[in-house]
């Protein structure tokens, strides 16, 4: 089972839906078990719209 994962800004703009269609568009990045290749995950990054100091991860899995 693959987990996902998302990086949000909590005191940006906008509000970051747990989403691969937010808004800012996240970036998703493979996460892979490195003793056999295979992949074990997501994660998304969200995009800051403005500089924020505060994220939060959230386990979707």
């Amino acid at each position: 089972m693959q987990k996902i994962v998302h990086v949000r800004p909590l005191d940006d703009a906008i509000g970051h839906e747990e989403s691969h269609d937010c808004p800012c568009g996240p970036t998703g990045q493979g996460v892979r078990n490195p003793a056999t290749a295979k992949m074990v995950g997501v994660i998304f990054h969200h995009h800051a719209l403005e500089p924020c100091h505060q994220w939060e991860a959230s386990d979707l899995s």
